[in-house]
Parts: C-alpha cells; structure tokens; sequence
C-alpha cells in the first residue's frame, strides 16, 4: 500500500508542519495548545514563558494569521504550517 492509499484509508489524519517538522493531528480543528504542546512539549502553562503561534495555508479563512490562546485554526489535510516562537517572561 503506498503512503496516498494508507492516508485515504485514515481519513482522521492530517499532517502539519510545526517548526519545520511533520507532525499528524487526528482532527482539522487544531488548537494554540496543540501546536504549543508540539514545539514545546509541557510548556504551554509555564508562567516563565509567553508563545506566538502563527500559521498559514489553512483550511478556513483567514488562511494566514496569528493564533492566540485559547483559539483554534482548521487545518487542511496536508501542509498547513505553524511557525512558534517562545519569549522568556521578564
């Protein structure tokens, strides 16, 4: 079974791009947490740190943008990317 044919058999399955790397979700909603989680795994409470989440190519409009807290993003099912930067809380 070739890797298209495997992923039209899982149709729950969406792979996006956090910091560069590949990474499947299982829903096409993805939230702040989810993608914090990704690139900074436990983090995402830490009071010592602050996170920008910012994506493009999704699902929905707008397809770009700046994800906050608490929000979610509908991904496509392949290639919406996510771009985390961590600040250090001072």
């Amino acid at each position: 079974m070739s890797l298209e044919e495997a992923r039209q058999v899982q149709p729950d399955r969406f792979e996006i791009i956090v910091d560069t790397v590949e990474h499947t979700v299982h829903d096409a909603s993805v939230s702040w947490k989810q993608v914090v989680d990704i690139a900074y795994p436990g983090q995402d409470d830490d009071p010592a740190y602050v996170f920008k989440v910012q994506y493009e190519d999704a699902a929905g409009h707008p397809k770009s943008g700046t994800l906050l807290k608490g929000e979610h993003v509908t991904v496509e099912r392949r290639g919406t990317t996510f771009s985390v930067l961590r600040s250090v809380v001072s």
